[in-house]
């Protein structure tokens, strides 16, 4: 049996990050939207690139409390899968490759760090499992295995072992950076009493990464822009001048981030009030964060 050859090419979800990201980057450089373009294109309703991404973003997104439940969702996901006309959607995979070359530099568009690019190649390789039986049995259940843990990562045993975790970096007060974490969520914490899921997660991909600067700067990057993106679609639909006005402000503090080689307490803290923001708005418009 052979293993699974992950091919960015043919990562559906995969490509759609990087295009998504490209889409950002034409804003905020007021440039051609080549990449929205073939968005429209490809990912159209009714494509099955489009239903192949829904079930992508299923697995990327949903979560459930215990690992078996995680299991039976993963199944279900699969199992719906084998209803996509696999020759069209090779087609369309084809012709959306092509239409990427023909825009972009491509070795430079796939060179862009994308953070849940393990989580993405876990994904492909179970929807590739599924058609062909000969495939390696180990390789398919690792891939799996990564996806359970994915899907299941808010389960009360593991998020009493992230807290622990957590507890255990505020202890080290020796470190600088590890001080002046402990000093930024105790200020959130006093003047927000609910922090939401990208905050929480924000703050833990900080103590975590402490000394792997690489992955927090890839993590942050990728946050940035997403926040940059949402900011720009609610500024668009915003009526009320006063919120217009924080939204402007907001965006052109965050494109003024430059990811360098370290990112600065002030970044992280401009992240997480530009979250605060859209949970604001969210609220106010009844909608959950």
């Amino acid at each position: 049996m052979r293993k699974i050859k992950h091919s960015k090419f043919k990562n559906t979800g995969f490509l759609f990050e990087l295009l998504t990201r490209q889409v950002t980057l034409e804003i905020i450089n007021g440039s051609e939207e080549k990449a929205k373009g073939i968005i429209r294109e490809f990912y159209s309703k009714g494509t099955e690139l489009s239903k192949e991404l829904r079930l992508f973003n299923l697995l990327i997104n949903e979560k459930y409390n215990t690992e078996s439940k995680a299991e039976k969702f993963i199944d279900v996901v699969l199992e719906a899968h084998t209803k996509i006309d696999y020759k069209s959607l090779q087609r369309e995979k084809y012709n959306l490759v092509k239409a990427i070359k023909e825009n972009f530099e491509i070795n430079n568009f796939l060179s862009s760090p994308v953070t849940n690019y393990k989580i993405l190649a876990s994904i492909h390789k179970l929807f590739e499992g599924k058609k062909n039986d000969i495939l390696d049995v180990k390789d398919v259940f690792d891939s799996k295995l990564t996806l359970v843990e994915h899907i299941s990562s808010n389960s009360p045993k593991l998020k009493a072992k992230e807290d622990r975790l957590v507890e255990e970096y505020r202890k080290q007060e020796k470190d600088l950076r590890l001080l002046t974490y402990k000093i930024l969520v105790e200020t959130f914490n006093k003047k927000y009493t609910n922090l939401n899921a990208e905050q929480k997660s924000l703050l833990r991909e900080y103590i975590n990464n402490v000394n792997n600067t690489s992955k927090f700067n890839e993590y942050f990057e990728k946050e940035l822009i997403n926040t940059i993106t949402s900011l720009h679609e609610m500024y668009k639909g915003m009526k009320d001048k006063i919120t217009k006005i924080k939204l402007k402000e907001t965006i052109n503090v965050l494109k003024k981030q430059k990811v360098g080689k370290k990112i600065t307490d002030e970044q992280v803290s401009a992240l997480m009030m530009s979250y605060e923001l859209i949970k604001e708005i969210n609220n106010v418009n009844g909608k959950k964060s």
